[in-house]
């Protein structure tokens, strides 16, 4: 809770985590939250913790949902494709 509560102090409550748990094992598991609503107990030795950045979203997909952060070469891709050579 103390980690969770320090990341508070960095992060928008809504930044979305990736809880993956027993990677690579039957009974792997991928959750997702935001991180405010993050409980210590979702969390042991066994599961990796991905904290999004403060563009980092999530989205609903057909398979469930998935975490992204849109990166800077699209805004220049579409820039380049408008003319705008900035």
């Amino acid at each position: 809770a103390e980690a969770r509560d320090i990341l508070l102090d960095h992060r928008p409550a809504d930044t979305p985590v990736l809880l993956a748990s027993n990677l690579g094992r039957p009974e792997e598991t991928i959750r997702y939250r935001r991180l405010a609503e993050l409980e210590v107990d979702e969390v042991d030795m066994l599961t990796v913790v991905l904290v999004g950045s403060s563009n980092s979203r999530l989205a609903r997909l057909g398979e469930g949902p998935r975490m992204y952060t849109p990166r800077g070469y699209a805004r220049r891709i579409d820039g380049d494709l408008k003319g705008d050579r900035t």
